[in-house]
């Protein structure tokens, strides 16, 4: 990301709701050091309010503030969870805009986390170093990503002992896809403390007859074409769910090869996104343009329903020179902490936002899917405060790489 050359900047960008807040407007340079005693003005506007004309807002709070130590302080109370316009103005003439964001306290005391479910390494089918991969999502900005191989998890632990005893700012959530034998439909699984693969694996017929036991389980809704298939779901779902996992329904409109044909018939898609037998669903992931769209609009018939499950967006990246999925499909999560534990409950929870990217870095564009309270903070921090972090981390990733190289 292109670096945004600003005069000043506000502290903090984000306050929490019905509480004082000290706020600062801080030069960057010092050749825009505010002058001790000099008076200035600032209007603060609310992004959601009742205006009768949309070219200039006339509700707004004004604030008068005298410069001190070069910079500028003053104390505000946010009555209302939302983003906020600050206009700094001297002389009735306008020096410089901020955004603040202000939340309510269950949201405030939650990090918001970037991240990728979904992603491949050379030891399935894809082209890079376990290791390496976890440098590349760290140079772009993310702060946690699961490594989920076709039916392997060691890959895994390759990247954690890759890294063993660094201290990383990126976390890595255990995981892998898993493709029961004789069922084309995959699964996700992130977080477990095992591998569910490795049970088919090593002993297919044990694990086909454990499956066939789940027949009778099948829910009576569910048509007798797909009973068979949604049995093995049930497995491999209660398999990961025993292992302390989470189970992700990914790409059903994933078109396999040169094949037009869909990899989930939508009939049975719809069946599993209503049984609540995952915990999420991959809405935006390794689709083309054409598959991710069919994946909106069939949440949005099932919410219609009244339907309702977490969404998260993954790149299911298996190339990064060209990738049209990475860095562009990914989740942002709020968390209590950047741990594997605390990123499963934000998904269990419901706390993510499913967001696709599109444009250049010069003009970024950006789509986001969740619950619109976090949608609104989501896009905000899409333009104010990811992109100032991927500046950070772009150094992080590079050094992780050259330390794997020695």
């Amino acid at each position: 990301m292109l670096p945004t050359v600003t005069n000043y900047r506000v502290v903090p960008a984000v306050a929490e709701q019905n509480k004082a807040t000290e706020i600062r407007i801080v030069p960057n340079e010092r050749a825009f050091l505010f002058f001790d005693g000099a008076e200035y003005t600032v209007h603060i506007i609310c992004a959601d309010d009742d205006e009768v004309c949309y070219f200039t807002p006339t509700t707004k709070h004004s604030v008068a503030v005298t410069a001190a130590d070069g910079i500028l302080k003053f104390s505000y109370t946010f009555d209302r969870e939302q983003e906020y316009l600050l206009q700094l103005e001297k002389d009735e003439k306008k020096v410089a805009e901020f955004f603040i964001y202000s939340l309510a306290d269950d949201l405030y005391a939650l990090s918001p986390l970037r991240g990728d479910f979904h992603g491949h390494s050379y030891r399935s089918d894809a082209k890079r170093d376990p290791g390496a991969l976890l440098g590349h999502y760290r140079e772009m900005g993310y702060d946690f990503m699961s490594l989920t191989d076709h039916n392997r998890y060691y890959p895994g632990d390759e990247m954690d002992e890759a890294y063993e005893g660094v201290k990383l700012g990126i976390t890595h959530v255990p995981g892998e896809e898993v493709h029961f034998p004789g069922c084309m439909i995959h699964t996700v699984h992130v977080g477990g403390k095992k591998s569910v693969a490795a049970l088919y694996c090593e002993d297919a017929e044990a694990c086909r007859a454990e499956a066939d036991a789940y027949l009778e389980k099948v829910p009576a809704d569910i048509p007798e074409k797909y009973r068979e298939r949604f049995s093995r779901l049930m497995w491999i779902t209660d398999h990961i769910h025993e292992a302390g996992g989470l189970a992700i329904f990914p790409h059903p409109y994933w078109k396999p090869g040169a094949s037009r044909v869909f990899n989930v018939q939508e009939e049975f898609a719809r069946c599993i996104l209503k049984s609540g037998i995952y915990d999420a669903y991959e809405l935006v992931g390794g689709m083309e343009q054409i598959g991710v769209n069919y994946s909106i609009n069939l949440r949005a018939e099932l919410l219609y329903e009244g339907v309702k499950f977490p969404v998260v967006g993954s790149s299911d990246v298996h190339g990064i020179v060209g990738a049209y999925t990475f860095p562009h499909y990914f989740t942002i999560c709020f968390a209590e902490s950047n741990t594997p534990e605390a990123i499963m409950a934000a998904v269990k929870s419901g706390k993510t936002v499913a967001v696709e990217a599109s444009g250049t870095e010069y003009a970024r564009q950006y789509r986001c899917y969740g619950d619109l309270r976090l949608v609104y903070y989501a896009q905000f921090l899409l333009t104010n405060y990811f992109p100032k972090l991927q500046r950070i981390c772009a150094g992080e990733g590079i050094a992780m790489r050259s330390y794997l190289m020695g």
